[in-house]
């Protein structure tokens, strides 16, 4: 008896053993300070690239024929996008006829403030290492801006610093000197539209990171974790990569994916849920990132949650084909709408695809914005993108054509949220009468209720090319089947 109950013991042990080491070498094991290879990427573009900033501010100032530009670092993004200077306080002086074309104002070395802040590049530094043609510091900023306009009767000036703008008026009265003052963003901005090699190659490091995240908590998610845990993994993965959050990770199990930009993220996640993960990595060159996915928390879809799911998914593949030269902006957003409606009037949830508001009930937003230096980048879209209900549902408003370079997004959602049947009046009371909300609201209600709390996105980044375009974040699994086999492994 002892000896049956000996080799049974021993026989447990060994295949508790077994299971144990295939576990481990099946799973992610996290060790502190350490994580697998995987989940590393290499870098293979250089943080800074003198050269492409260089022939940013030549495209600039060949449209400055005549005039003259300067640029505060109070402008944030778009002093960074002329100068690549990483500090808080200075200004790019851009002067077309000039011998010295760029120079800037720095602020000056000083071992009292390396102690508290670091040292700054200083004068020489905005010279050896940012190729300004000549640098001051801004002490001497009254004394000698003006006389870099003295002879210029039109000045364009992208500022949130008053004392810079105060500074010229002050010295245009002095002197008597005639000049303009033309605001400098847009003329920016729109060469911001267009990414170089370099910013290109800084937005497919920050995706690559960006899919990390998303690979490494598809295999770490688990009910009973609050989606500030998801998100501390999410944001130990872009630390270990060198890089940090573009924007607020946005983390929304169960309802909360029903809320596009939630960030609280302190929800307890149940099984059976969905989980929304919409996420960016900022590169060492600050280009950030922008992939949503919407997971099962469990691994496997619902028959409802795979319903929803995959109408998104059919709407982005749709919308997908249209993002290339010879379409519009809004070609792509009108292409994977059309699809949104036709599978919710099939499901129930839409009774007349011919009634605005039915659809804009379902229908939050467009599929697609820019991203490069902000997560929401700048440039014309050729429509006004503040008014939603002027264009996501107007097909004969197609914005600016498409142009290689552009990088943007693809993402379509829908967005089924508890009880907002109750606020159809609120809604659409201005749109339609008592009677056809509440028509409307009986024909749908036990449709809705049955999917009563999905929320789904799927966010892809893509890049605008000669003939086509290449998806920057296609290595991501994308379609439900795919996301539960990669869960399962």
């Amino acid at each position: 008896m002892k000896k049956i109950l000996f080799t049974f013991i021993i026989t447990v042990t060994l295949g508790l053993a077994v299971f144990l080491t295939i576990k481990s070498l099946s799973e992610p094991c996290l060790a502190p300070g350490e994580l697998p290879d995987l989940y590393i990427h290499e870098a293979e573009v250089a943080d800074y690239d003198p050269a492409s900033f260089k022939e940013r501010r030549q495209r600039i100032m060949d449209q400055l024929v005549g005039t003259a530009l300067v640029v505060s670092a109070s402008a944030g993004e778009d002093f960074y996008y002329l100068s690549g200077f990483d500090e808080y306080q200075g200004l790019v002086v851009l002067l077309p006829e000039d011998p010295k074309p760029f120079q800037m104002f720095v602020t000056p070395r000083n071992p009292a403030d390396a102690m508290w802040v670091g040292e700054r590049h200083g004068t020489e530094g905005a010279m050896e290492k940012f190729k300004a043609d000549t640098a001051y510091v801004m002490e001497d900023l009254k004394d000698i801006l003006p006389q870099l306009f003295s002879r210029h009767d039109k000045i364009f000036l992208h500022s949130r610093d008053t004392r810079i703008r105060e500074t010229l008026e002050n010295w245009q009265r002095e002197t008597g000197q005639s000049f303009v003052f033309h605001e400098a963003d847009s003329l920016i901005h729109e060469q911001r539209v267009i990414k170089d090699d370099w910013e290109i190659g800084q937005l497919k490091q920050a995706v690559a990171v960006t899919g990390k995240a998303h690979s490494w908590i598809m295999k770490t998610m688990a009910p009973g974790q609050h989606e500030y845990e998801v998100q501390a993994d999410i944001e130990y993965i872009f630390g270990k990569n060198g890089m940090t959050p573009g924007f607020a990770s946005i983390v929304g199990s169960g309802p909360n994916a029903t809320i596009l930009h939630h960030i609280r993220n302190d929800r307890k996640i149940n099984d059976g849920e969905l989980l929304l993960v919409d996420i960016g990595a900022a590169s060492r060159g600050r280009y950030t990132a922008d992939i949503t996915r919407t997971y099962p928390v469990n691994g496997q879809f619902t028959p409802e949650q795979r319903t929803i799911y995959d109408l998104v998914y059919k709407a982005s593949e749709t919308g997908m084909k249209k993002m290339k030269p010879g379409f519009k902006m809004l070609d792509c957003n009108h292409a994977a709408n059309r699809v949104l409606v036709h599978g919710l009037y099939q499901l129930g949830l839409i009774p007349d695809t011919t009634v605005w508001w039915q659809k804009r009930f379902y229908i939050q937003h467009r599929v697609n914005h820019y991203i490069g230096l902000n997560v929401h980048d700048v440039g014309d879209y050729g429509f006004d993108p503040v008014q939603r209900d002027e264009h996501i549902l107007t097909p004969e408003i197609r914005g600016r054509e498409l142009k290689p370079g552009m990088v943007m997004t693809m993402e379509p959602g829908l967005y089924l949220q508890e009880n907002r049947l109750d606020y159809l009046h609120e809604l659409f009371g201005h749109l339609a009468t008592k009677e056809e909300l509440d028509e409307f609201a009986r024909q749908v209600r036990p449709v809705y209720e049955k999917y009563a709390g999905i929320g789904v996105r799927i966010e892809d980044n893509v890049l605008i090319t000669e003939d086509g375009n290449i998806i920057l974040s296609e290595h991501l699994p994308k379609t439900s089947e795919e996301i539960e086999a990669s869960m399962r492994r």
